[in-house]
């Protein structure tokens, strides 16, 4: 009897330490698998908004850490640093929208020297599918509204959805969702006016291996 239960008891135990290895392989091959798409989706989105005529750099990285309330919460934001000719071009600043219908909206902003707008798109968010997902560029072109737009003191009260008296469109039984974007990626500008000459002279503190 006592030998039947130490047999079963050690096949048990082979089988717990067999079926741990098998599951830690599984992990380290897809959290490779996942980090290598990440790095494609990265430059992809980068690209998508800074055009690469901007650039004649390592793009993805040259880049720096920032912390500001402006860009949606107190967490590090990275700040990519698009140069032509040694002299800068454009930026690509992470950023939130920290009051989404459902959550935090994170998006990537780009932004020339003269601080208009080249391009914005979502990377993450939790938003009603069939409502508020029409901020992904996949869904609706509503996204595509800021390309081109800058922030000055007389426009500022355009940078908001027509319900409240702005120039970007609303969607259908969701507003909230298009209001958020529209503050953040107004933030954003609004940090790049103020700290554009020191988030290119600061030291380049991250590094993003893209193949």
């Amino acid at each position: 009897m006592f030998s039947t239960l130490y047999k079963n008891g050690g096949m048990l135990a082979l089988f717990a330490v067999i079926t741990t290895a098998l599951i830690s392989m599984t992990f380290a091959i897809t959290e490779s698998r996942i980090t290598e798409q990440q790095k494609k989706q990265l430059l992809s989105v980068l690209t998508e908004v800074v055009p690469e005529h901007y650039y004649d750099n390592s793009f993805y990285n040259d880049c720096t850490l920032v912390q500001s309330d402006m860009l949606g919460s107190t967490e590090a934001k990275v700040v990519y640093r698009a140069r032509l000719g040694d002299q800068p071009s454009a930026l690509a600043l992470e950023t939130t929208a920290p009051n989404g219908y459902s959550g935090s909206i994170h998006l990537v902003v780009g932004v020339d020297t003269d601080q208009h707008v080249l391009g914005v798109r979502v990377v993450d968010h939790k938003e009603t599918p069939g409502l508020g997902d029409k901020i992904e560029l996949a869904i609706s072109n509503w996204i595509l509204s800021f390309n081109g737009k800058s922030i000055t003191n007389e426009n500022q009260s355009n940078w908001a959805v027509r319900k409240d008296g702005g120039q970007f469109d609303q969607f259908t039984g969701a507003t909230i969702t298009p209001r958020a974007v529209v503050d953040a990626v107004k933030n954003t500008l609004l940090f790049v006016q103020v700290n554009q000459q020191a988030l290119f002279a600061h030291d380049n503190d991250c590094k993003v291996e893209l193949e």
